[in-house]
């Protein structure tokens, strides 16, 4: 199967997820509930029950838009220049922010049941795996980009070729 076709595969499966979330119904107190003692101010309510119509739509959601992501990334790559190595770092890459992602999910959905979360840094579980995790699952691929540039992205032999094009276009263009 050609990464376009993952790709739009991928689109589809957001797409219906997308539609699923649209027509579902809308939770009790999906807009907060009324504060006991100061009229005009909403509390937020329970994220459970906000979960409840949707379930876990999020969590599958995000799964999809970072292998969409990854697969984005990877058609960058000119197709003649997909090595092994490059398969190898998308895959740990990708497994890794969908590791992290899970992290989240999981330490959100324990404190949405029992109230209680773990504290690193100062910060919920939860939240130090978004600030840390997810930015920072993605940073592999940065440094990736970085530092395989010449190999993946513009080969030397890319480069010549696209220079030996702009010298011809201006001979003719002289002529």
């Amino acid at each position: 199967m050609k990464i376009i076709h993952v790709v739009f595969v991928l689109l589809l499966a957001i797409a219906g997820i997308t539609v699923f979330v649209w027509t579902s119904e809308v939770p009790n107190a999906a807009t907060g509930i009324p504060h006991p003692e100061v009229a005009g101010l909403s509390l937020g309510g329970s994220g459970t029950d906000k979960l409840s119509a949707i379930g876990d739509a999020p969590y599958y959601f995000q799964i999809l838009v970072i292998l969409l992501a990854g697969s984005l990334l990877y058609m960058g790559v000119p197709a003649q220049r997909r090595d092994t190595l490059l398969k190898v770092v998308f895959a740990v890459g990708l497994l890794f922010a969908l590791f992290v992602w899970a992290m989240l999910w999981g330490g959100y959905q324990s404190y949405l049941t029992t109230g209680e979360t773990t504290v690193v840094f100062g910060f919920p579980a939860p939240t130090n795996w978004m600030f840390w995790g997810i930015w920072g699952s993605f940073v592999a691929f940065d440094l990736f980009y970085v530092f395989a540039f010449r190999r993946y992205f513009l080969h030397p032999d890319d480069e010549a070729a696209f220079e030996a094009l702009v010298r011809e276009m201006k001979t003719e263009e002289n002529a």
